[in-house]
């Protein structure tokens, strides 16, 4: 069974797409957007998800208020689901829908791919052994560069309403936190807005984890500057993640990683963890309680 649906037309579902022909699966789209599907005639566009035989999973990468929608519809077909971030824009009844994925066995998987750069992961094995006490994360990116300048007055992604601004937008940061330092007890933000959008367009926040560490996020989708980086203090060591470089500095120590770490490569290993997670017979839904998770602390983060 090679058949996956892939519901978007933007170009997080384009690097999809591209990735799952790739690995040689049979790809079906459910898109208003035809531009992409012109260029390749084995991808198969349709209207309704019961036009699919036998679908192994599916890839839901379409706007951010709409994933709820294709998450209930997914998993009362009992058909295996990974959503980009963040889950959802809203507060929606959490409980119920776990209670559904579970009973119907069906795998959920968050399209956090940062968590498969190679720094990442060197980062978190280093932690292990070491006390943390403090960390940094700034990230900027320019939307108007970054959405390929498709950016539109009905467009999502400039939109709080609808699922966009930064805080929903930039969620990476979050998940990299809660991953590498701790779960989030407690959230302030302070946030800015141009008039012409109807979103946040930077967000400040300070941040205590339950293990009672402090730290700072800085979060920008509107900087001529394109960055990522990631400072944490520890007992040992001061580690400094540049993202765009792709290097860590342990103290002065400076460590180049080689690896293919741009996105569309993370995005296929991404993929590619989700598939072996299928493979198991046992639901695990530790990625749904992530996604959640992520989203409450959004919602904090906006005071809601």
């Amino acid at each position: 069974m090679r058949n996956v649906l892939v519901i978007g037309g933007g170009s997080i579902a384009e690097k999809h797409i591209f990735n799952l022909i790739k690995l040689k699966f049979d790809v079906y789209s459910i898109t208003s957007n035809n531009n992409f599907l012109k260029e390749n005639n084995d991808i198969k566009k349709i209207k309704n998800i019961n036009k699919v035989p036998n679908i192994l999973f599916a890839i839901i990468a379409n706007s951010t208020n709409k994933h709820l929608k294709f998450i209930e519809i997914l998993a009362k077909k009992k058909i295996h689901i990974y959503c980009e971030k963040p889950i959802f824009h809203k507060k929606f009844n959490y409980l119920k829908l776990k209670n559904l994925l579970k009973k119907n066995n069906t795998h959920f998987f968050v399209g956090y791919q940062l968590l498969q750069d190679t720094k990442v992961k060197y980062l978190k094995e280093k932690l292990k052994k070491q006390i943390i006490k403090s960390f940094v994360a700034d990230v900027g990116h320019n939307y108007e560069v970054w959405r390929k300048n498709k950016v539109r007055k009905q467009s999502y992604y400039n939109k709080t309403s609808l699922g966009g601004g930064v805080i929903f937008e930039l969620v990476h940061e979050i998940n990299l936190i809660r991953n590498l330092i701790g779960d989030i007890k407690e959230i302030k933000s302070f946030k800015s807005q141009f008039r012409k959008d109807k979103c946040e367009l930077s967000a400040v926040s300070i941040i205590k984890t339950k293990n009672k560490i402090i730290g700072t996020l800085y979060q920008d989708m509107y900087s001529k500057n394109l960055f990522r980086n990631l400072k944490i203090i520890t007992n040992k060591f001061t580690y400094n993640i540049d993202f765009k470089k792709n290097i860590i500095f342990e103290n002065e120590k400076k460590i180049v990683f080689k690896e293919n770490n741009s996105q569309i490569n993370l995005l296929e290993k991404s993929v590619c963890e989700f598939i072996k997670l299928i493979k198991t017979k046992k639901t695990n839904l530790v990625f749904y309680d992530a996604a959640v998770n992520d989203l409450k602390t959004c919602l904090n983060m906006h005071q809601k």
